[in-house]
């Protein structure tokens, strides 16, 4: 979820933990096409695809990943 460290730090933690993509959940209602994502100077080096999606559409893939572990 956004909020907490920036999006470099998420995706290198991710990346550490053994994940193979990052999906970064917008933490609000917003046109995330207005946001604009930087390298924080530690980028370099991530071999991971990653994104940003907006709050609605991050909790409906919650839902489903959810669901699925339960089934």
């Amino acid at each position: 979820v956004r909020g907490g460290c920036s999006f470099v730090t998420k995706i290198r933690n991710a990346e550490h933990a053994g994940g193979k993509l990052v999906l970064v959940v917008d933490d609000k209602e917003e046109d995330i096409e207005n946001v604009i994502i930087v390298d924080d100077g530690n980028g370099a080096g991530i071999r991971i695809p990653a994104m940003l999606i907006g709050k609605k559409d991050g909790e409906v893939i919650k839902k489903y990943l959810i669901d699925q572990k339960e089934h």
